[in-house]
């Protein structure tokens, strides 16, 4: 997509998940390795220990990768394993009504994952989704280039599942190094 980013949209509430998990996942890393150590296995609680950080290292993975960037010539929406390029041309309409779905003009409809429902949301009359609507809207008006000739592009993406196992094999490869130590 091309123009120049004018705002990335995100769900506000993930940045405290994402605070509160990392510390989480941190204490309970030591945690696990430590009393392996001690017992002389620190790899006897592999399954404990991805039990134990494991939604915390999946809950991190989501909130940097799912996202909505404006730019000034149309949306990309970043969900968990897709990406979408959308024209503004493409764009028939914005609904924010219990969840944030982008209309295309030939009719399919893309549903950021960023403005998915949730109870919060839906207690507090879906807010955030029609905040977040209201900000394309008002990037959508502003947009110079309606004529543009480019096309919706749909983009498969598994590199969370690699960025997981990458983290994994640290986790392991540091309480590896931790029992040669000791």
């Amino acid at each position: 997509m091309r123009g120049e980013t004018i705002t990335v949209l995100r769900r506000g509430g993930e940045q405290w998940y994402i605070a509160v998990a990392a510390l989480a996942v941190a204490i309970l890393f030591i945690w696990v390795v430590a009393d392996g150590i001690f017992r002389g296995d620190p790899f006897g609680n592999i399954a404990e220990l991805i039990l134990a950080t494991g939604w915390g290292f999946w809950g991190a993975i989501r909130y940097l990768q799912v996202r909505v960037e404006v730019k000034e010539g149309g949306l990309v929406v970043h969900n968990f394993f897709t990406r979408y390029s959308i024209p503004w041309s493409a764009v028939s309409r914005l609904e924010a009504q219990p969840t944030l779905r982008i209309v295309l003009s030939d009719g399919k409809v893309v549903a950021p994952q960023t403005g998915a429902e949730s109870l919060a949301s839906t207690i507090r009359h879906n807010r955030k989704q029609r905040a977040m609507q209201e900000r394309i809207e008002g990037a959508r008006r502003r947009a110079l280039d309606q004529g543009s000739a480019e096309v919706v592009t749909k983009q498969i993406w598994a590199g969370n599942l690699a960025i997981l196992a990458a983290v994994y094999a640290g986790m392991f490869s540091v309480a590896g190094i931790a029992w040669l130590v000791n």
